[in-house]
């Protein structure tokens, strides 16, 4: 599980706050599209541990990230502008949890199953830096709306983040269903590689 739904206007709105900073002329120096933090796949260690998330005992862990967008360049096209964008996706130590119990009841492989479940949450938090990326940079921006403009794509591509999280969840945890997780699996893995490839 990766966004309560209380969660996710509150991050909405920081994400959209920091686009206006961005629009202001912040220039990011490196060439990377979408960066990604940290560069690898998740370890326990990435979570806090806690008695219990959200008072539920049901929950074992809970995943959250962040994308943030940045203007590097307004590129002038004639009647419309085109930006160029990054992506910075993050997930965020401090809020994503484990339970205590969960650690210290479990096998290795149950732990090493539901944190690679959790490892999904943070590979569609990077699905969807990337395809706003992608879809920026395709876009044809009016000079003066921009902004307006960027924040409606990416509340768009917020809101299929949150539906694309629980739709995860449903199918591969609910009840657990390995053979689901697979396909998920298969899934990021295609859905990246043609993300990065279409961006490069």
């Amino acid at each position: 599980m990766l966004f309560p739904p209380f969660k996710i206007v509150a991050f909405l709105s920081v994400l959209l706050s920091q686009i206006h900073g961005s629009l202001a002329g912040k220039v990011i120096n490196d060439d990377e599209k979408v960066a990604i933090s940290p560069k690898r796949t998740l370890e326990w260690k990435d979570f806090k541990t806690v008695k219990t998330i959200q008072g539920k005992s049901s929950i074992n862990a809970l995943c959250l990230s962040t994308c943030d967008i940045e203007i590097k360049r307004v590129i002038p096209k004639g009647s419309y502008v085109q930006l160029e964008v990054k992506a910075l996706v993050n997930h965020k130590n401090d809020l994503s949890q484990v339970t205590e119990n969960f650690l210290t009841t479990n096998d290795e492989a149950t732990k090493a199953q539901v944190l690679h479940h959790e490892n999904g949450h943070f590979l569609i938090a990077q699905i969807i830096g990337y395809r706003i990326v992608k879809d920026a940079q395709g876009f044809q921006f009016h000079p003066k709306n921009y902004k307006s403009q960027l924040n409606q794509l990416i509340s768009g591509h917020f809101r299929y983040w949150k539906q694309m999280d629980q739709l995860y969840d449903l199918e591969t945890t609910k009840p657990r269903n390995p053979a689901m997780q697979k396909k998920w699996d298969e899934y990021f893995a295609k859905e990246l590689a043609k993300l990065k490839a279409a961006i490069n």
